[in-house]
């Protein structure tokens, strides 16, 4: 490849074809597009949470006059207060052209950098003309004729019966019951090389089946991947995937969509539609959509009179950051705290709307916040949980307990998890959840800290157990057993009981003290059945109502409630009762 006489290109030929080099180096960087509020930045590549690199694109390829000068340190200079009403942390300001420095050109920046806090570099000729000879296509795309061939082959990608065969075979329509597979093998394997090889911006990989494509799951796809078409020939289904090179190819040649949405008034998709639209939150279910019209790269959309149409998250740039969680009473108390994991939030296609997600280690706990820009900034909070089958109770409880105590009048407070405590505290918001959703979250709270209690005293590893309905769980069973093992003397009532009588006692209905010294104490979770030791059961005054003789030669006797007491003390012997 001859060397580029950059001095000959444009500005604009200049700073796209250096641009989308930098953005193939880093595929998470993005272009700002000149504005009056670009802050000085060209290329932004986000190296962490509300960090960046900046790289400043000139088209400038001979010495610098005072004018260029001038402009160079005005950026600087934006970028200098852009980034501090922002938090931005920047790692290094990249001044990038056609040209290598002098001494004095170093000298010069070196001065320009003593007026920021962040270190100033120069990329000049020597890298830019690496870029060029490693990005080949992009060069032949921004100054060669590139661009138009390949539109051609795209053009050829899409007309699949007009894809080359073997030599001597003509593609007609009488061919067709007789081809095998290595007639048009080369030429698929050809045709897919020179496209991924000509376009800078996407890679192409098709396949055919007998069967549709399955529907899409967030997350179960390339994150490269823009879009993904799938048309259907006579038996056949055709999967066309278009893989964005990096995250300025969607930009540069963005993938556009033409609809008219259907959604009926006050169902759950005409929520999530406005939601689309106001905060930028990506509906969960499919929308039925009719006129639609899709314009994809390779030629690749089509038009359609109905569709239903599945949208995925795709996150701004940046990294996922921690945040607390907390749940305050009105005295500052804090009731219940949990740590998340928040992911790169979106905005809406005006950026007055935002919203953000996060979950917990488990993965069991999900919070959501929609904001609108305002004035005023207001801001929406939902908390869900998910199934908690499998997971082990320390897991669980945080989440449950937030859950429980996201009621009036506490208070929410959300918080990095290091750093200086700045925060500020809310009423916490009104909420949809029903009586019968805060009933049985409380039940799942008391019988996940019952069973919290439980595992200090066994070696087991306790997990949520399968169940159906509440009443599975034994949840009184649970948080009894947990209030002895804490060494609570529990007083309860009771009705009946049957136990082996020695025959040589004395035998007498008249009401009584009875003790029983050495109770097995278990409790069984999800098909394990725990030991837990002995308990004493105290019954302050009992009766013997029948006796019968039993197996070993022992009575076995029916014991009751005295006349107005039926009153049980019970007490666990320890954890030297336990034999583990």
């Amino acid at each position: 490849m001859s060397r580029i006489e950059w001095s000959r290109k444009t500005a604009d030929e200049v700073e796209e074809a250096i641009s989308m080099f930098l953005c193939r180096m880093n595929p998470a960087a993005f272009r700002v597009r000149p504005s009056q509020g670009d802050g000085g930045i060209d290329v932004c590549v986000p190296t962490g949470v509300n960090r960046f690199e900046v790289y400043q694109v000139k088209k400038f390829a001979s010495n610098l006059t005072s004018s260029q000068k001038t402009q160079v340190e005005k950026s600087h200079a934006r970028l200098r207060d852009f980034a501090g009403e922002r938090g931005w942390t920047i790692d290094n300001w990249y001044l990038t052209l056609p040209l290598d420095p002098t001494t004095e050109n170093l000298s010069w920046l070196a001065e320009i950098a003593a007026t920021g806090p962040f270190p100033c570099d120069w990329r000049g000729l020597s890298h830019v003309d690496g870029w060029a000879s490693n990005y080949k296509d992009v060069v032949d795309y921004y100054f060669n004729d590139g661009r138009e061939r390949l539109m051609e082959d795209l053009a050829r990608f899409t007309a699949i019966s007009g894809i080359p065969m073997s030599p001597g075979v003509l593609p007609s329509v009488e061919s067709f019951p007789t081809l095998a597979p290595s007639d048009v093998l080369n030429g698929l394997v050809r045709l897919r090389e020179t496209l991924n090889a000509r376009d800078p911006h996407y890679s192409y990989d098709f396949s055919v089946s007998g069967q549709p494509p399955p529907r899409p799951v967030s997350g179960d796809y390339p994150s490269t991947l823009a879009a993904r078409t799938a048309q259907q020939v006579g038996d056949s289904y055709v999967t066309f995937d278009v893989h964005a090179r990096c995250a300025e190819s969607l930009k540069e040649r963005p993938i556009k969509v033409t609809m008219t949405w259907m959604a009926q008034r006050g169902s759950v998709e005409h929520r999530e539609l406005e939601e689309f639209f106001t905060y930028g939150r990506t509906p969960e279910h499919p929308i039925q959509a009719r006129d639609v019209t899709v314009e994809m790269p390779g030629g690749l959309g089509g038009e359609s009179a109905l569709a239903q149409v599945l949208m995925s998250e795709a996150g701004e740039p940046g990294e996922p950051f921690e945040r607390r969680l907390s749940i305050l009473s009105p005295e500052d108390e804090v009731l219940a705290t949990i740590e998340l994991t928040m992911y790169p939030p979106v905005s809406n296609h005006d950026g007055t709307g935002q919203s953000n997600r996060g979950r917990d280690r488990s993965g069991f706990f999900e919070l959501e916040t929609l904001v609108l820009a305002g004035p005023p900034k207001q801001m929406t909070l939902r908390l869900r949980t998910e199934d908690p089958v499998g997971l082990r109770p320390d897991q669980l409880e945080p989440a449950l307990a937030v859950v429980d105590s996201f009621r009036l009048p506490n208070q929410i407070r959300l918080e990095a998890t290091r750093g200086p405590a700045r925060s500020t505290t809310h009423p916490v918001p009104a909420s949809d959840a029903s009586d019968d959703s805060r009933a049985t979250n409380r039940a799942l709270l008391a019988y996940v800290r019952a069973l919290i209690v439980i595992q200090r005293h066994t070696p087991v590893e306790l997990k949520f157990p399968e169940f159906e309905r509440l009443s599975e769980l034994n949840i009184a069973e649970a948080t009894a057993t947990a209030k002895l093992l804490n060494g609570e003397t529990l007083k309860r009532t009771w009705n009946t009981l049957q136990f082996h009588l020695n025959p040589e006692a004395a035998a007498t209905d008249e009401p009584r003290l009875f003790v029983a010294d050495q109770v097995p104490l278990s409790f069984n979770v999800g098909g394990d059945h725990i030991e837990l030791g002995r308990v004493r059961h105290i019954f302050e005054s009992a009766r013997i109502v029948s006796t019968e003789a039993a197996e070993d030669g022992q009575l076995l006797a029916t014991l009751q409630p005295g006349p107005g007491n039926d009153t049980v003390l019970s007490a666990w012997h320890g954890e030297a009762s336990i034999d583990h």
